[in-house]
């Protein structure tokens, strides 16, 4: 792994590693995101619902 890192930035260069790295991790952190978002959506839109019902006690 480390000789494959050291390769890796003696090619390319070590802002361009860097920044590789960092774009794998921001998108598991979006991932994860995206997925808490729709599952707030969720929520948000089964409490409407409930309190939006109609009344059938007439």
């Amino acid at each position: 792994m480390e000789e494959k890192l050291l390769s890796a930035i003696s090619t390319v260069g070590f802002p361009i590693v860097v920044s590789c790295y960092l774009l794998v991790k921001f998108q598991a952190t979006l991932d994860r995101f995206s997925n808490k978002v729709d599952e707030l959506i969720l929520e948000l839109r089964n409490g409407y619902y409930y309190f939006n019902r109609p009344n059938t006690a007439a």
